[in-house]
């Protein structure tokens, strides 16, 4: 399926913001993971990493998106080479 490019613009733009936004609930989850006592504290900082890591994730995606707007040629499918004979 081909999108437009304001589509795929905003695509990546909304992806960067959700990645921003999952670096700040990860912030907050990290934050939250130093005061909790035991194994509270752990699973909570074990959440922030999964936050962390959906942001980076979410980064990258918005990234291939907008390397994929970069104009490119047409190429044939196809190449065969010059029947024999033919130079």
């Amino acid at each position: 399926m081909r999108l437009s490019r304001p589509r795929v613009l905003l695509r990546a733009a909304l992806l960067a913001v959700g990645a921003g936004f999952m670096w700040w609930r990860s912030a907050v989850a990290w934050r939250a993971a130093r005061e909790l006592p035991g194994d509270a504290g752990l699973l909570q900082g074990r959440l922030a990493l999964v936050f962390a890591l959906m942001g980076l994730l979410a980064l990258l995606t918005a990234g291939a998106a907008v390397a994929a707007l970069r104009r490119r040629r047409r190429q044939p499918t196809l190449r065969f080479p010059p029947p024999p004979g033919r130079a």
